[in-house]
Parts: C-alpha cells; structure tokens; sequence
C-alpha cells in the first residue's frame, strides 16, 4: 500500500532547514500521530521555542476543524502550579499567510495546534484558532507537517483586526541597524497599539508580558521611554508613560511626563497622588534590591538565574528615569563582575574596579 501525500497550501518556504515543497510526504500516519503536542513549563523555554522558530508570518485564520477528540495531556506545571493533566484537541488550521517573517511562506497554508477546547478556560491566554483572527505564527516541521511550536497555553501573537494594517506597515519597513526580527515585531505590535490610542485612561495599560519574553525586561522598558518621550499620540504617549512606573522601578519621572500628556487633566488627580506615592517609596524600593542583589523576584519568576540575565537586569536598573534610584543601580553594578561594565554606567562603574 502506498503512502499518501499531504498537501501543503503554500507558494513555498525556504530557510532554517526547510525545503520549498508544494507536497510534503507525511508518511503513513495520520497528523494526529505523528504530532505531539508540545508544552513548555517555563517561560523561557517557551519564548525560547518562539525565537527559534523555522517560520514566523503574519497570518489571518480562514478556518478551522478540530480532527481529534480530547486528548489528556501532561501539563508539567512550574513553582507555582502543579503538574495536571489537561484536554487538548488537534486542529487543523487554514490561513492565508499574508508576510513571511521567516521561512518565506506566503499564501494559503494549512498547519496544525492542539488546542483547548474543553468548556471555559480561566488560565492563561490561549491560542484561538477563529475565522478572521489575526496572528503573527511561530511554525515549524513536524514529520512533515507545519505545527506550532508549541500547544498550550498559547504560542502566538495575536494582531487586533483594527491594528492589522499598521502591524503590516510597520513590518514592511527596513529593519533598524542591528534589530533583530523578533525585537521589530515586538516593537511594531506596542507602536501600532499605543499609535491607536484615543483617550486618557487611568485602567489603560498596554499587555507587555509576551514582549518582555521574547525580547527582556531592558528592550521593553527602553521602549516604552521613547514612546512616553516622543509618540506623536497623546494618549499612546500618557499609556506608555502610566506603564513605565507600574513596572519598572526607578521611573516615577515618568509620572511628570504623563502629566503632559494628559494636558486637559483629565487624570491629573491620580496620576499625581501615584507620583507622591512613587517617590515615597523609592528609599524603600532602593533598599529592597540591595537585599536581593538588585535580582527582582518577582520579573525574574519562572527563569533560571544566570549572569547575561543578570547583567539585563542591571542595564534596567541602570537606565533608570531617577537620578538616585539609577546611581544606586551603577553603585551595585560595579562590583559585579558580569556588570561592571554596562554603558548605562559608563566611567562610574569602571572607575571602581581598578
């Protein structure tokens, strides 16, 4: 008995391995063995398995089936959550892949995720398979078959259907000196988002954990500076602003500059009750990362410790928007020997490991 063939719905791909094929041998068996579902325990295996990805594209879903009954899956859990089984179902998913990213697949194309879809779901945020959604896709090969790079709890980006056409502007444009693919999509998708912005709102603040993860702490927090500085938006420019204090410590200035933004003082009241409160605690805050060795546990959760995570952390500590909370940053760093020499610091640092 012969094999049959699977079609792959694509013009062709190419790169980080892959062939261009309009028809991939699948082999013998169905997607639904030879497709295991894949779930990471700890976040930076899962953005890890996101950065690394064969195909990167922006895509909008067409359709979708699920071609399995629910499977029980381990989920392997992490320091806070144990180990549980869970359902997942296998979908095959239909798109049209509108930009290659990586991979250069464009065109219809068909792949595969196990997903939720079991009842509610109060957990993390999912991958929704939906006609009309729009996603930026991590892909790879999976015995033939394109598959996400992983199942649950969620191993995409999804793109409001208001802010499709700035994303893809913006990641049509030639990449900046030195910016990495991952860096422009994270970049692009927090512009598109505070650039639509159209109000002062105090509850407002932009989702940043997935950026965060795929790129660091620093790169995101460095965004959101230029963003509150310089975003042509008012009200992108005052969400930004609201954001850099609420997660990143030494940056109550960022509370004045919000307060420029918000020139009819729509939330003037709030917004300088919480730079009082800021600043209050700032001595505070300084003596809780001495403690620590200047490591936050709480935006370290979830990540092995090592000295280039390290030396990220105190490239953020050091770029802070306040004076004292940045000279207590660059004090601890120059008797580390993994951040000494952070340009954030520049000379000061240097000047005392000699």
């Amino acid at each position: 008995m012969r094999c049959p063939t699977h079609q792959v719905q694509s013009h062709s791909y190419a790169g980080a391995g892959l062939i261009g094929l309009a028809l991939v041998i699948a082999g013998c068996h169905s997607p639904a063995r030879t497709i295991r579902p894949a779930i990471y325990s700890r976040p930076e295996s899962k953005y890890q398995a996101m950065k690394l990805a064969p195909v990167i594209v922006i895509a909008e879903v067409l359709d979708y089936k699920l071609i399995t009954g629910p499977r029980k899956v381990l989920d392997p859990g992490n320091a806070l959550n144990p180990p549980r089984w869970i359902p997942l179902h296998l979908a095959r998913i239909s798109a049209n892949a509108v930009l290659g990213l990586r991979g250069n697949l464009r065109g219809p194309i068909q792949f595969y995720s196990w997903v939720w879809a079991s009842g509610q779901h109060g957990g993390e945020r999912l991958f929704r398979p939906l006609p009309g959604y729009w996603h930026v896709l991590f892909l790879r090969e999976d015995n033939g078959y394109l598959h996400t790079v992983g199942d649950y709890p969620g191993y995409d980006l999804p793109i409001p259907r208001d802010l499709v056409t700035a994303t893809l502007a913006g990641l049509q444009t030639a990449p900046e000196n030195g910016s990495d693919v991952v860096e422009r999509i994270v970049s692009v998708l927090l512009r598109s988002e505070l650039e639509s912005a159209n109000g002062i709102y105090w509850s407002y603040t932009p989702n940043t954990m997935d950026a965060e993860g795929l790129t660091s702490w620093f790169y995101v927090a460095g965004l959101l500076e230029s963003f509150c500085r310089h975003l042509a938006n008012p009200f992108g420019r005052f969400a930004a602003c609201m954001a850099l204090p609420n997660e990143f410590s030494g940056r109550c200035e960022a509370y004045r500059l919000a307060l420029e933004a918000d020139s009819a003082g729509v939330e003037a009241e709030r917004v300088t009750a919480a730079l009082a409160r800021c600043e209050a605690q700032k001595e505070s805050a300084i003596a809780f990362y001495r403690s620590n060795g200047w490591l936050d546990p709480t935006i370290s959760e979830g990540w092995r410790p090592n000295a280039e995570r390290h030396r990220l952390a105190m490239r953020l500590y050091a770029s802070a928007m306040d004076p004292d909370f940045r000279a207590a940053a660059c004090e601890a760093a120059a008797d580390m020997p993994e951040a000494h020499d952070i340009p954030e610091c520049g000379a000061s640092s240097k000047a005392r490991t000699r």
